[in-house]
């Protein structure tokens, strides 16, 4: 084999490689890997037929939640939790009518987008600092502290925060 017949047979493989991936995983897996995040506009979601708005207010630095809406609905009961990014907070539904809010911000890194709730904590998925439902550290990285609160109330289905 020469080298032209090398050459070729280089091109042929490249070309055909290139094509088998786009046509095995598509232009849209290529094009929306962007993992930047808008976070200065709120994100609404449509309304559905039964339900009008996205299910919350904001007035200032009180924020309002109808707990009826689909949005929020997941917080009436013990256990629920909701990551709120417009507002930049957590909000848990720690039992006996009691809904606690806490600023997103983990105290560690500023990490906002990686939580989880499980077994009445609350836990930083970028570097799995814990903390309580009282928002105390319980373990995690050096420099910790607790997550700053806000005081929240619940009345019927309305829960109203300040910030």
């Amino acid at each position: 084999m020469n080298i032209t017949d090398k050459n070729k047979r280089r091109k042929f493989l490249k070309n055909a490689g290139s094509t088998a991936i786009f046509a095995t995983l598509g232009t849209s897996f290529f094009t929306s890997c962007d993992t930047s995040e808008d976070t200065s506009a709120p994100i609404t979601p449509p309304p559905n037929e039964t339900e009008t708005g996205n299910g919350f207010t904001v007035d200032g630095n009180i924020y309002t939640f109808d707990l009826t809406h689909s949005s929020f609905s997941g917080l009436s009961s013990e256990g629920g939790w909701k990551r709120f990014d417009q507002g930049g907070m957590l909000l848990v539904n720690v039992g006996q009518n009691i809904i606690r809010a806490f600023n997103s911000a983990c105290p560690h890194a500023g990490c906002r987008t990686s939580w989880g709730y499980t077994n009445n904590n609350l836990r930083c998925g970028c570097h799995g600092a814990l903390f309580n439902n009282q928002g105390t550290i319980l373990s995690g990285p050096g420099g910790t502290g607790d997550l700053n609160s806000y005081t929240a109330v619940l009345q019927d289905d309305i829960l109203t925060v300040t910030k």
